[in-house]
């Protein structure tokens, strides 16, 4: 089974009109005449969607939720609230109220089934992120909580009915923190607004406009993160526009406090995933940061070139390495302390950062050594770089905290390789390295080239320490 489904109504006639309309192929589903009952069924098996009628005798709805809410066991169930038809101010309660959804108790069978495979999506990708299951018990749906809640941004899109667009707009209650304008169509499809939370489709005829910019929004680099709250009655067609990808569907008799709810949940998913994200792209460059220079760690010098080498594998290429080491670094921390030896180090990677071009690739190797390489360069563009790089530090000094300042050259190996050398990026390190121990051992601040020589004493190293 793909999912568990409690229906709790005292009317039989609904009860069993609400099973018919699901697929029991797909979902296993319970019936409970009573608040009692039900709670007692939820405790013996936990199910995914409780839908709950709104004049069930003694129901207390917010209680109820929050009785899940505070369960770890059901605390990532559904609540779905069955309403009478046009009852528009029960819809809205009922939403304050903490419940996730709420449907007409007289609910067409595909649009129902659709909203519930929406939530098993949204359970499920809640499911598979356990470290902030905690923060996502509602999935973003539950009352607001008591913290400060940033503005949503809502764009009301526009298909030429432009008055009544505004009207929509003008019957949002104020107190809930939107920011609604109405851009055309037209725009929104050739140019999304990136800083809207929530874009707000109408789709008030039988054309494929909605729908289709639906489509365009979802893939489109700037609203692609955005929530989209799709307003329609229109529920004959092959596909509901929630299994389009729509993140929360309305009809159009849909009334301003209760659009206001939706658009403020919707919202509130958005900023939240949005920090998530960050939080996950910060963590992924810490992995593979050097944390006191910036610069690329040894995991990212070794994912580096290995995707190199599978680049050159396939489209061969010039290419320059750099071994670059701090000379006599040890008397700067035996001189003034390993905290001074710290901000030269991190002054050393900035200036060298600072001379690359953009595409070059810039990390600390080790210690006081740095890796560089340079993509599409020749012998003479790699030398001339090497000399700026010696030149340019050898000309800078760092303040240190004992009020002196500090003045470091660098020696540097530089190991070359054209498009017809076949070289991997292992080969050229190493001949690097070799030329970089020679330009150390010939006087330091100078520049050694790998010649073919050293690619072959390399190689017979390579070989010798294999055997």
């Amino acid at each position: 089974m793909s999912g568990h489904v409690l229906i709790i109504d005292a009317m039989s006639n609904r009860r069993i009109r609400l099973r018919a309309h699901l697929d029991t192929a797909a979902y296993a589903v319970d019936l409970a005449e009573t608040q009692t009952d039900g709670l007692l069924r939820i405790a013996q098996d936990v199910p995914d969607v409780v839908i709950v009628a709104d004049d069930l005798p003694g129901l207390r709805l917010r209680h109820f939720c929050k009785l899940l809410r505070a369960n770890p066991r059901t605390q990532l169930t559904t609540i779905i609230v069955a309403v009478p038809r046009e009852n528009h101010s029960a819809r809205v309660s009922a939403l304050n109220a903490g419940a996730h959804d709420v449907i007409d108790d007289q609910c067409d069978p595909a649009d129902l089934k659709a909203r519930l495979r929406n939530f098993m999506r949204i359970r499920q990708n809640v499911e598979d992120r356990p470290t902030t299951a905690g923060r996502d018990l509602a999935h973003g749906l539950a009352e607001p909580a008591a913290a400060f809640l940033p503005k949503t941004v809502a764009t009301f899109v526009s298909f030429g009915a432009l008055p009544d667009m505004q009207a929509r707009i003008a019957a949002l209650p104020d107190g809930f923190g939107i920011d609604a304008r109405t851009v055309p169509a037209a725009t929104t499809r050739r140019q999304p607004d990136p800083t809207t939370d929530v874009y707000v489709l109408f789709e008030t005829g039988h054309g494929p406009e909605a729908r289709d910019l639906l489509g365009a929004l979802l893939t489109h680099p700037a609203s692609r993160h955005s929530r989209i709250l799709f307003v329609t009655d229109s529920l004959v067609r092959t596909a509901s526009p929630l299994d389009l990808g729509a993140h929360d569907q309305a009809p159009l008799s849909v009334t301003g406090p209760e659009l206001a709810v939706r658009l403020q949940r919707l919202g509130r998913r958005k900023h939240d995933a949005d920090r998530a994200r960050k939080a996950t792209t910060e963590l992924g460059e810490k992995a593979y940061t050097d944390t006191l220079t910036g610069l690329n760690n040894r995991l990212a010098i070794r994912e580096y070139l290995q995707k190199t080498d599978r680049c050159l594998a396939d489209h061969p290429r010039q290419m320059a390495i750099l071994m670059v080491d701090i000379d006599h670094f040890k008397a700067v921390n035996d001189n003034h302390g390993h905290a001074a030896g710290d901000v030269v180090l991190a002054q050393v990677a900035a200036v060298l950062k600072a001379s690359l071009r953009e595409g070059d690739f810039l990390g600390r190797f080790g210690g006081e050594e740095f890796l560089i390489v340079l993509p599409d360069v020749g012998a003479g563009q790699a030398r001339s770089v090497a000399q700026r790089l010696r030149s340019t530090v050898a000309a800078s000094s760092t303040a240190v905290d004992d009020g002196t300042h500090v003045r470091v050259t660098i020696s540097i190996g530089l190991a070359l390789a054209s498009r017809s050398d076949r070289k991997s990026t292992q080969d050229l390190l190493r001949a690097a390295d070799n030329a970089l121990y020679g330009a150390k051992h010939e006087g330091r601040n100078r520049i050694n080239i790998a010649t073919r020589d050293d690619d072959a004493r390399v190689a017979a190293r390579a070989v010798n320490s294999a055997s």
